[in-house]
């Protein structure tokens, strides 16, 4: 075995693994009983050495001091691996969080198992400080190993120790470690997360259902950002925040208007209809990039005035816009502080680690001209971007790593555990309240459908797309968790269901009745002075093809290599689009 143990490992760690290992060879590892063995087993005597001979004795054991000096001394050795392990989880626990909704393996890491540190099965029940781990005293090993499994390793992960600020690394470890990482949860408020829950389900199911095919880019897999957001404003509102700003992308946006900015969903229904062009003005506007902005009662009745930004559909270009309207605000109401006003933007996992607008705008978040108290950036993290898996679009751990730059805290968590979610809600708006400085929720899940509604995912990642057919909605598997619990009865969510259906079966008639009327949004009267109309000065050009071109362009497109076997439902695509060239069907928005 090679082995440098002697520039990283402590001497007395080496001797306590000699020493079980002459008492048994079997108590040790299989590597270090190999290393023994290869330098004459019970035999050895040490390597020899350039200068005098002199007897080999333990540095805790030298010679004139008495049986207590060597129990002390002995027990400050325990205390001190006790110690680096408990930092080991510290720095490293993250990287065996359970924070992946579906279940892929992570490796092992060595330097959080006891072993590494010399300890044996026999020695987790010796009784060590806990002094570093807060909240408790003189624990056994078992026990502070236990914790700190539950507090780093469960469904939250946590990236903090790249912090140089001593003062933030105890703040985080005291809040963390005094509960381990759980929040005490009132039933109401378990209630409250689960109808979250349903809510985004059940919209995404809706839609799916009364809208086929339609593009709509839903939230399914990652549905627990809506209790995520709600949770935030609530906090909000205990912290007497008077403005969000959100801006995020096309990815559930819909249901972020419905569930959380309060868009009537009988508007929503109206544009899947396409029935008035004109109303946009010729802006191109589509459903899925639409603001809004709304007055949010939080459950502790504070008023806080949300504004969700229009998507300009380039990827994290909204970011410096949300925090620049943050400022603005700010520095119309005289918030120097940050206390009113808060930005929390919503990102992707592949445009998070991918976008080069992300890192400038983090840059900015500390300077004088441009802080606003800290943003909250939520990652939603459906582990692909488009069809591209994360080992081949980016070349760090997480898509967040480029956040660490700015010592702020990163947290993991797996988004079908959503109790833990509300941990790291609570944990990242105290922080951002505390320290005036950006945090990072990097909240776990996965893509259902394809990039949008008329992808078909399983052409390009078949064995992950069968493994997601396979789960159930995250709503379904926390009411399993409540009734085990007796958090809540089968007949207060089965009234739940019922209620959230009525209504929205209620909305879409609505949406569909001929007297139908748009909610006014309440911010209008700000934009009474804007005159917009439809392109009028861009000359008309024909762009058309003549019928047998577009007959040979099609037919080309739709043709296979000779020997070239295709995908069944690809088969039936590119005939469908043989029909179109011949002129037997009507041409597509796809068909070229």
């Amino acid at each position: 075995m090679q082995s440098n143990w002697h520039h990283s490992l402590s001497l007395a760690f080496v001797e306590g693994l000699y020493s079980e290992y002459l008492k048994d060879p079997a108590a040790v590892t299989a590597d270090w009983r190999a290393y023994f063995d290869a330098q004459g087993g019970q035999q050895w005597s040490g390597p020899p050495t350039l200068g005098p001979n002199f007897p080999r004795r333990s540095l805790f054991n030298p010679p004139g001091i008495s049986r207590q000096e060597q129990a002390e001394a002995s027990a400050a050795d325990v205390q001190d691996r006790a110690d680096q392990l408990i930092r080991s989880y510290r720095v490293r626990g993250h990287l065996v969080a359970d924070i992946d909704p579906l279940g892929l393996p992570r490796p092992p890491h060595p330097e959080l198992e006891p072993a590494f540190y010399g300890f044996g099965p026999q020695d987790l029940d010796r009784k060590v400080s806990a002094r570093t781990f807060h909240g408790t005293g003189v624990e056994t090993l078992r026990t502070v190993l236990d914790r700190m499994r539950n507090t780093y390793c469960r469904s939250i992960g946590v990236q903090y120790m790249h912090i140089d600020d001593l003062g933030v690394k105890r703040w985080l470890e005291e809040r963390m470690e005094g509960t381990e990482n759980r929040l005490a949860l009132s039933r109401e408020r378990q209630v409250r997360i689960y109808a979250k829950l349903f809510d985004a389900v059940l919209f995404e199911e809706f839609v799916q259902k009364k809208f086929l095919g339609a593009k709509s880019f839903s939230l399914e897999g990652c549905e627990s950002l809506i209790p995520l957001l709600d949770l935030a404003l609530e906090r909000c509102g205990e912290q007497q925040v008077d403005e969000v700003v959100i801006g995020m992308a096309h990815r559930g946006r819909l249901n972020v208007l419905a569930n959380i900015m309060g868009k009537p969903a009988a508007d929503i229904f109206r544009e899947f209809e396409d029935t008035d062009p004109e109303l946009h003005m010729g802006r191109g506007d589509v459903k899925y990039h639409k603001g809004f902005s709304s007055e949010h009662r939080t459950p502790s009745g504070h008023l806080v005035h949300l504004s969700l930004c229009f998507n300009p559909s380039h990827l994290e270009f909204v970011n410096p816009v949300a925090m620049g309207r943050v400022r603005a605000k700010q520095d119309r109401f005289g918030d120097r502080k940050g206390d009113r006003g808060l930005a929390l933007l919503i990102h992707g996992d592949a445009a998070f680690a991918g976008e080069g607008i992300v890192q400038e705008s983090l840059n900015l978040s500390e300077l004088g001209a441009y802080r606003t108290g800290g943003t909250v950036h939520v990652i939603v993290n459906n582990q692909i971007g488009f069809t591209t898996g994360t080992c081949d679009s980016r070349s760090t751990t997480y898509c967040t790593d480029v956040a660490k730059m700015l010592q702020i805290p990163i947290f993991h968590v797996n988004g079908e555990d959503p109790e833990a979610v509300a941990q790291v809600v609570a944990l990242a708006l105290d922080f951002r309240a505390k320290f005036k400085r950006d945090v990072v929720i990097d909240m776990y899940g996965y893509r259902r459908r394809g990039h949008n509604e008329g992808d078909e995912p399983s052409f390009t990642d078949p064995l992950l797309y069968q493994a997601i057919a396979r789960r159930k909605p995250v709503a379904d598997g926390y009411l399993d968790h409540l009734l085990s619990l007796g958090g809540i009865t089968r007949e207060e969510a089965e009234g739940i269901a019922r209620e959230r259906r009525s209504k929205l079966e209620e909305d879409l008639s609505r949406a569909r009745s001929k007297t139908f009327v748009a909610t006014k949004d309440s911010q209008g009267m700000f934009w009474k002075g804007y005159a917009g109309s439809s392109e009028t000065s861009v000359p008309r050009v024909d762009t058309g093809l003549t019928h047998d071109t577009a007959e040979r362009l099609l037919g080309a497109l739709a043709r296979l290599p000779d020997g070239f076997r295709a995908h069944p439902k690809l088969e039936r695509t590119l005939e469908l689009r043989r029909e179109m060239a011949r002129g037997t069907r009507p041409l597509d928005w796809a068909a070229g």
